[in-house]
């Protein structure tokens, strides 16, 4: 309990308010260990910018192999297991007695009694997808025992552990390199380009002055020059610049950067405790603009006005840019850091001398409930969702023919963020025959791809939630899934089915049963759902069904007559399970031996609302 106390009051100090000056957070350096058996390295630390979000642990390296053992960080229990096609894969969460949690990822199977639990819960709960809150007295561990086999489940594109320390409270991840990671680093962040923007006007409308940063002969860095000359007189900066732990090439992301204006802090920005509410805020952090349109990766050192996240702190009395007043000269010096205290400094000075351009009127506003209103569109987003001023950038164009129902309708720019969703409204050109009303929806595209959700009638209106902007459009769906026909014949010896359905909108659901009992397919990286074959299928006679459930509700339903046949099943061994292989579908011969039906049937209710565990986790699909 006193040591719990001690961490809240910690934690505290890491989280205090904007007008006090930052205090690093101070955590026991010797209390977890490596959480694998390998030479202690990592491929990437907490602070790398992804795509919409911070990375929230450490990547540990496996030296490129899968199934090295994991074991417990510390003394604890397992208090939680997931499993989803991306995000993580397949996670454990310990619980430890000092108020503290510790995540690990992309892993392949459990320990044994583990893996045993949570097969059997899947089957009780009939999903392979899995959120299994683990009572504490059920699977205890000390510091170093073995918990899993490492892999490249989920989002991972290569072998390794994503690892996170969680304040289990609170659930936010802290920096783990602050409680004395065993690796070394002496090496200071590298500062690559300085970037200056009107503040008066929003950073989605405007392009930076960029500025190479090279080394003075002091040690320090600067700008060509030594000065900057701006007509801004309300401006902020943003950096270009990483970290490294010693490994040559390496580039991990940086820890901290503060801003001094003539010797005073005015902001700063610490990566040190993050929730996963507030992860996707890494969207305001960077300059979204640039890296959408095929930039680099660019750090804001100042909060944009709609940015209500936890990592940075405005020391300037509420003003975190630079209201350049008069015509002097004044001072900038950055500072840029990494959690070992290494710092790399860019000093230059600063002046006002010109006529600062115009400010501009914009439709939307950050902070408060912005809106759209046509014949037959509509948008309505709440308070939150923006972080900088836009203008709505509304736009009709001529539908797409074919099932479309409904006009394309434009709507912000793709290089601009949404923090959270948003309701689209749009009124069908065509008349919906009763029969095909719930078999609607709404496909987003633009620049960072397209998603597609299930279109809910309200009145003569069709909605749906989108957290991007782009151009929307309304279809009818008739279309069945597709799913691949596989040879009875080849099952009487194979070690495991194959599946990759396909359908012209997206896949909602997939169902597998044998004999008319569920059956546990996998479905990692979220394409090809696979099934091993063990104790539950054993020699003889059996009927293989499948169902696959579109986002509009279309239902495709294929089912096949097979035998198992004993000495086979002797001779080929069931290859692992959560290995990642290359699958191979079995070839479309001697259909006769298959009974098959296909149909297409009314809405299946599909819900994108996304799950959240009690580690804070929403489930998110996203790459680690």
């Amino acid at each position: 309990m006193a040591k719990h106390l001690l961490l809240s009051v910690l934690l505290l100090m890491g989280a205090v308010s904007y007008a006090q000056l930052y205090h690093q957070p101070e955590y026991p350096k010797d209390y977890f260990r490596w959480p694998t058996e390998l030479q202690p390295d990592i491929v990437a630390n907490m602070g790398e910018l992804r795509p919409n979000h911070w990375h929230m642990g450490l990547d540990v390296r496996t030296n490129q192999k899968e199934n090295q053992r994991v074991v417990a960080a510390a003394d604890g229990y397992i208090a939680f297991v997931g499993i989803e096609s991306l995000s993580w894969g397949r996670w454990i969460i310990i619980n430890h007695p000092n108020g503290l949690s510790t995540l690990y990822g992309h892993l392949n199977d459990f320990r044994p009694d583990l893996e045993e639990y949570v097969k059997n819960y899947q089957y009780q709960q009939q999903s392979w997808e899995t959120h299994l809150t683990i009572p504490p007295g059920k699977f205890p561990v000390k510091k170093g025992d073995f918990i899993s086999f490492s892999g490249s489940t989920g989002g991972s594109e290569g072998p390794h552990v994503h690892w996170e320390i969680i304040d289990t409270r609170s659930t936010r991840r802290l920096n783990p390199d602050l409680f004395g990671m065993p690796f070394t680093d002496n090496t200071a962040p590298t500062i690559t380009r300085l970037l200056l923007y009107d503040r008066n006007n929003s950073t989605y409308d405007q392009y930076p002055v960029s500025f190479p940063v090279a080394r003075a002969a002091d040690g320090t860095h600067t700008v060509p020059g030594g000065i900057i000359n701006t007509p801004f007189n309300n401006l902020g900066f943003a950096i270009q610049a990483y970290d490294t732990w010693g490994r040559p090439g390496s580039h991990i992301g940086i820890y901290s950067a503060r801003v001094f204006l003539d010797g005073r802090e005015i902001s700063s920005f610490y990566i040190d405790s993050i929730s996963y509410a507030d992860t996707r805020y890494l969207n305001a952090q960077i300059d979204y603009k640039m890296k959408a349109t095929g930039g680099g990766w660019a750090q804001h050192t100042s909060r944009l006005p709609g940015d209500r996240g936890s990592v940075y702190y405005d020391l300037g009395r509420g003003r975190s840019t630079i209201k350049l007043t008069d015509q002097q000269e004044h001072t900038i010096r950055i500072d840029v850091s990494d959690t070992r205290g290494h710092t790399t400094t860019l000093a230059f000075k600063l002046k006002n001398a010109g006529t600062p351009p115009p400010e501009k009127e914009y439709e939307w506003l950050p902070n408060r409930l912005n809106r759209i209103f046509k014949d037959d569109f509509e948008a309505y987003l709440p308070m939150f969702v923006l972080y900088d001023k836009m203008n709505s950038g509304y736009a009709k164009f001529p539908s797409s023919g074919g099932n479309s129902i409904s006009a394309k309708y434009k709507l912000g720019e793709t290089f601009i963020p949404a923090h959270s969703d948003f309701e689209i409204r749009i009124k069908p050109e065509k008349q919906v025959a009763q029969e095909e009303r719930d078999r609607v929806v709404i496909r987003r595209t633009g620049g960072n791809g397209s998603s597609v959700k299930k279109a809910v009638w309200n009145g003569p209106w069709l909605t749906a939630p989108f957290r991007d902007f782009g151009t929307y459009e309304a279809f009818i769906d008739n279309t069945p899934p597709v799913i691949n026909s596989i040879d009875p014949v080849h099952l009487r010896g194979a070690s495991r089915i194959a599946f990759t359905p396909t359908d012209n909108f997206g896949i909602a659901a997939f169902r597998a049963t044998i004999d008319d009992e569920w059956i546990r397919f996998t479905n990692d990286k979220g394409r090809t759902y696979l099934y091993y074959f063990d104790e539950k299928v054993p020699p003889g006679e059996h009927t293989l069904k499948v169902t696959v459930t579109d986002i509009a509700g279309n239902k495709t339903v294929k089912s096949w007559n097979f035998t198992r046949n004993e000495r086979q099943m002797e001779e080929k061994a069931p290859a692992p399970k959560h290995v990642a292989t290359k699958t191979h579908h079995l070839k479309e011969t001697q259909k006769k031996h298959s009974k098959t039906t296909s149909k297409s049937t009314g809405n299946t209710k599909h819900s994108a609302a996304k799950k959240t565990s009690k580690s804070g986790h929403p489930g998110k699909k996203r790459k680690k």
